[in-house]
């Protein structure tokens, strides 16, 4: 098997709660071969006193000023030493074989460009919400209908990382990681690798329930400009364009109702998105957005 090493980057703001927990279960590996690069973008929480208390050489802190998270990955990839960096997420867990798998996946798959990982979705106690690990063995097409992939999950080869970074748009914020992955499956097979090696904690500060609704919206329009401004995304998804917008309205109709507002708005983006594209009436993404509106 090839040599890998793995540079693991977390960004973080104001979670000291959770952070030690994450950092832990990434010091639990089977593998040996890895660093954890922490990035503080501007915390004003007790994070660095946390982390201060875990001794391990594989770990590193920097501090920055708050840039939000785009920004923050850049930062970390910059310092990477690895063969292939994972961007992991300063509130999730890791199991003992993310990398050990990663490296199983890497090697088996010939060293792709990028990589991702089956993950579940448990609530703070531990209850298993969901499992997300029957990806297909490239998942570029289904990409266009949403973001299906989990930081956490994904590894890209640091040549890669180096030429396609994060947007570091403020207002793109929460929405950049599903720009940079549309942006590298328009240029390369993103394969995958159905085993779950790591959980997203479902806590109540990933709640939709207060979402501000201007920055929202301008967040889903900003996306799109990035995106139609992508030569390399128009010529593989540009036909597929009606398909994204439709998916992207049900997206923004889904987290409306879920925020309680209004009922009439969530029903006219929903109204928007069959338009669009009439079949997305049947799909229970659909028919989900809609419960939730009725509701």
């Amino acid at each position: 098997m090839p040599d890998i090493f793995f540079s693991i980057v977390i960004p973080t703001y104001n979670r000291a709660d959770y952070i030690r927990k994450t950092v832990e279960s990434l010091l639990r590996q089977d593998a040996t071969a890895y660093e954890i690069i922490v990035v503080d973008d501007g915390s004003t929480d007790n994070t660095e006193d946390v982390l201060a208390h875990i001794k391990s050489d594989k770990v590193s802190y920097h501090k920055k000023a708050n840039a939000e998270r785009g920004a923050a990955r850049n930062y970390g990839a910059r310092l990477a030493k690895g063969t292939y960096i994972n961007f992991f997420d300063s509130d999730d867990v890791a199991y003992p074989n993310h990398l050990s798998e990663a490296h199983k996946a890497i090697a088996s798959l010939h060293q792709p460009e990028v990589i991702h990982l089956g993950y579940d979705v448990k609530d703070p106690e531990g209850k298993l919400l969901r499992t997300a690990n029957t990806f297909p063995p490239t998942i570029n097409d289904a990409l266009i209908d949403g973001n299906h992939l989990s930081c956490n999950a994904v590894f890209v080869r640091r040549d890669i990382a180096a030429q396609w970074p994060f947007s570091e748009n403020r207002l793109l914020s929460a929405s950049e990681d599903y720009a940079l992955w549309l942006k590298l499956a328009s240029r390369y097979d993103i394969r995958c690798w159905n085993v779950v090696t790591s959980t997203v904690v479902n806590h109540e500060l990933r709640s939709v329930l207060t979402i501000n609704l201007e920055k929202f919206l301008q967040r889903m329009e900003i996306l799109c400009q990035e995106l139609k401004a992508d030569e390399a995304f128009l010529k593989r998804y540009g036909s597929r364009w009606n398909t994204f917008r439709s998916y992207r309205d049900i997206y923004i109709a889904l987290h409306l109702a879920m925020a309680r507002y209004p009922k009439r708005k969530s029903i006219g983006y929903l109204w928007q998105a069959a338009l669009l594209r009439p079949q997305v009436i049947l799909t229970r993404r659909f028919m989900a957005a809609l419960k939730n509106v009725l509701v």
